[in-house]
């Protein structure tokens, strides 16, 4: 019995109540079926931002919830804005039941299956859509999940929705997944995790398993990748591994490998601590802050520390430190304190450098603010770098992309770096040398030149053009120098060391900077956000700004002579 037959069948079924002279709406109905899955996609006709039935979809196998998700499909008078192709390709040859929930019974008629996956060819092409940094293709993004590197890849995970691009954010999270040969062109694999009867696929990361563990690398080739991420019926932490290099994972039978452990308790961050030869977790524990765990066998944890006033998405890892030349740990995260702790601090993105034993971060430095934002969180580092780099790439969150079929996007990819400044081991953020690969010919080269005479020449660019400006220059004390960009107005006194960044004219931010001799700057300007670069990363921005907002390409002001100007077309990285 065919798949779809099946489907229009159940259909027709409950379509007798329209029939008999009803026209009152129904109540949700359900709809259940079992069926032998023989098809790679249900090519799901969905529709964006409008009036419509949201229809609950599962997939069971027995009495056992193995997919679910909210849809809203367009009715057979309602034209789809776009086909998502739903992957079934897990469950090809098994019988399956799918249960639907909808108040139109009639809803399910669009529904086709079919081996064929549909893309839209134009998807990238639209006018808003960011030309330099990664978006998925369709749907939601938020946080990055776990990053690595592994035979000549890149691999990204993120939060996704691929059904959904209005607010969802924490709403059927499956996890998304793309991989890049160089951390600049991005191609879209299939969906890594969907959300079961364990719930929602939460954030977590990757993490290597070098030595066999019975039960759970039985039949893989080691060293492996391993995801561990947060299930949230209740919320407790999950393990899957791949045995095809990365396209499929598969969930780990035994899970949850570490229960509930206290509210919302997530966001897993696992690695390997090679001098005391166990696995550690930091996790995030309402209530808590991070909790530090270890486990000689990923499924057995004791915990060994508690770092209070963090929250979500922790990193620990080490780093080399400038001064000593020997090796210190990052703690990255999101850090608030207490409301009535007299020493308040509050910052979206925070480090602290420390000791770390495999048991207890011990802290060397002060919690500092780290990336300045307002439009980066939720990041990670790469495992597993070739080169051994720091690289992190965060969600730039709160983007927004008018009339685009995707929703939010990713930073830059980021390497992390500790230089000394005033005496201090600092963590600076620099964008990777691959970004350097999508420059076109200079549109301007400037050596020696006053500001008012740069600014002539900069008169003449086009806003619609993403670029990568790189600026050196003497800052000369009591002269102002004023940078805009769009909507958007950076300020540096270099009697003070302040730097000041307005939007639509609000202060955003005030930070200080410690440039020596020369200050260098940059910016790289995509279509809905500007990231920016002060004193080689001491201070960095991502903040959302659409090509088409007010003010101008680049306008600079100020008395300084520019020793270096740059500006460097940026290459479309879904046209290369």
């Amino acid at each position: 019995m065919k798949f779809q037959t099946i489907l229009l069948s159940t259909i027709s079924l409950l379509s007798a109540h329209a029939a008999s002279g009803r026209t009152m709406p129904l109540p949700p109905q359900e709809i259940t079926r079992s069926v032998l899955v023989h098809a790679n996609f249900i090519q799901l006709p969905l529709i964006r931002g409008r009036n419509s039935d949201e229809v609950n979809f599962t997939i069971m196998e027995g009495s056992k919830v193995v997919r679910f998700s909210h849809l809203q499909l367009a009715t057979k008078d309602q034209k789809p804005d776009w086909i998502y192709s739903y992957d079934v390709r897990e469950f090809h040859g098994q019988d399956v039941t799918l249960h639907y929930k909808s108040s139109d019974t009639n809803i399910l008629q669009n529904l086709q299956l079919s081996h064929q996956q549909i893309i839209d060819p134009h998807a990238y092409d639209g006018p808003n859509r960011p030309l330099f940094h990664f978006s998925p293709r369709v749907g939601w993004m938020n946080d990055i999940n776990g990053s690595y590197y592994q035979d000549g890849l890149y691999h990204i995970f993120y939060q996704a929705n691929p059904v959904r691009n209005g607010s969802s954010c924490g709403y059927d999270m499956h996890w998304g997944h793309s991989v890049s040969k160089d951390l600049v062109h991005w191609e879209e694999w299939p969906i890594g995790l969907f959300p079961n009867a364990a719930g929602q696929c939460y954030s977590g990361t990757v993490f290597f398993i070098t030595n066999a563990i019975s039960g759970i690398t039985d039949h893989l080739k080691l060293p492996t990748p391993a995801l561990m991420f947060t299930g949230t019926t209740p919320f407790s932490q999950h393990l899957a591994t791949t045995a095809d290099g990365g396209r499929s994972w598969q969930r780990y039978a035994g899970n949850p490998v570490l229960p509930n452990i206290g509210p919302g308790n997530r966001d897993p961050n696992v690695f390997w601590h090679e001098p005391s030869k166990h696995f550690v977790m930091a996790l995030y524990v309402g209530g808590k802050g991070y909790v530090i765990l270890r486990s000689g066998n990923l499924t057995n944890w004791k915990q060994t520390c508690v770092l209070p006033n963090w929250e979500e998405c922790p990193v620990l890892i080490p780093i080399k430190s400038p001064t000593t030349g020997g090796e210190l740990w990052l703690l990255y995260g999101r850090y608030n304190t207490p409301k009535n702790d007299e020493n308040q601090f509050h910052a979206a993105s925070a480090y602290q450098l420390g000791n770390f034993d495999g048991k207890v971060f011990t802290p060397v430095t002060k919690v500092r603010r780290a990336h300045l934002g307002p439009n980066f969180y939720a990041a990670l580092t790469f495992v597993n770098e070739p080169q051994g780099r720091a690289i992190m790439m965060g969600w730039a969150n709160g983007t927004h992309f008018p009339k685009e079929p995707f929703n939010q996007c990713a930073s830059l990819p980021l390497q992390l770096s500790l230089t000394v400044i005033n005496g201090v081991d600092t963590l600076c953020f620099e964008p990777v040398l691959e970004l350097n690969i999508l420059h076109g010919q200079p549109l301007l080269q400037l050596t020696d030149v006053s500001i008012t005479e740069a600014n002539a020449k900069l008169q003449t660019l086009d806003k619609n053009a993403p670029i990568d400006v790189l600026i050196k220059l003497h800052p000369v004390e009591k002269e102002i120098v004023k940078i805009s960009i769009r909507n958007l107005a950076f300020s540096y006194d270099p009697s003070s060391g302040n730097l000041i960044l307005l939007k639509n004219g609000l202060k955003i931010s005030e930070t200080v900077i410690h440039p020596r001799v020369s200050l260098n700057i940059r910016f790289l300007i995509d279509h809905g956000l500007v990231d920016a670069f002060w004193n080689d990363g001491e201070a960095t921005y991502s903040i959302v700004s659409l090509h088409t907002d007010n003010g101008p390409a680049f306008d600079i002001q100020g008395h300084e002579i520019i020793q270096n100007l740059s500006i460097f077309p940026m290459k479309n990285i879904w046209k290369n």
